[in-house]
């Protein structure tokens, strides 16, 4: 019994702040938003994301943004070890999502949908939400991938670029393991780091490759291109 109350006490403890209907709206709103204009022009939509991709967030904070929407709602700190999300407040989160959405109407006349009198969101429609978010948003980030590696110059700036792009495409991808930080070293390799490994990539003769660990003092290279070709076929 002591044991027990000891648990329940934990529990508690390890409780953090939920989102609530307010979030989940405004992660409906921008998801709206975004359906509108890629339906009317897909391109305008691409220079709003490469503009926040290439604008001064953080890659967690790009993650909530454009991959992971719904990651943000836990209800209790154990069921993760991300700190990130786990003390990400609601206001901040909310103004994360505004900001997606002031991105797309810098480069559109569009305007932001408002809720209908019937469109009121809760936490349990955020995984639905995170699906519909990603099915767009990893088709545009695919094509800037797929653009900046095809653009790409030698250098640190370049390599970084390609990196968070591969780290978002990598939550859009596999959101349940998402990826939680992108680091370039000797402005060569690109380490992705996910809930539950890490990913190798490098430059090599134009090609940015995986380097996959493929038996003992053994890899072999994988051409990123072939790697997500199959990804987030492109919406018709």
């Amino acid at each position: 019994m002591k044991l027990l109350c000891i648990l329940i006490t934990l529990a508690f403890v390890n409780v953090v702040p939920i989102m609530t209907a307010d979030y989940a709206n405004s992660v409906y709103t921008t998801n709206k938003y975004i359906k509108e204009v890629f339906d009317r022009d897909p391109t305008i939509l691409k220079t709003a994301i490469s503009n926040i991709i290439d604008g001064d967030k953080t890659f967690e904070t790009l993650n909530v943004m454009l991959a992971i929407p719904d990651k943000a709602n836990y209800w209790f700190s154990i069921e993760h070890d991300d700190s990130f999300l786990s003390n990400l407040p609601e206001h901040i989160a909310i103004a994360d999502q505004e900001a997606v959405q002031q991105a797309i109407s810098q480069v559109t006349d569009i305007p932001v949908p408002q809720l209908g009198p019937n469109e009121n969101f809760e936490n349990d429609s955020l995984a639905q939400l995170g699906v519909a978010r990603r099915r767009i948003t990893g088709v545009i980030t695919k094509n800037l991938l797929i653009e900046a590696i095809d653009d790409g110059t030698p250098g640190i700036p370049y390599l970084t670029k390609v990196c968070r792009l591969l780290g978002l495409l990598r939550s859009m991808r596999f959101p349940d393991s998402y990826i939680k930080s992108v680091n370039v070293e000797l402005g060569v390799h690109c380490i992705l780091t996910s809930q539950n490994g890490s990913f190798l990539y490098r430059k090599l003769v134009g090609f940015i490759v995986e380097v996959r660990p493929i038996g003992p003092n053994r890899t072999e290279l994988v051409d990123v291109l072939s790697e997500i070709d199959p990804w987030f076929p492109y919406i018709h």
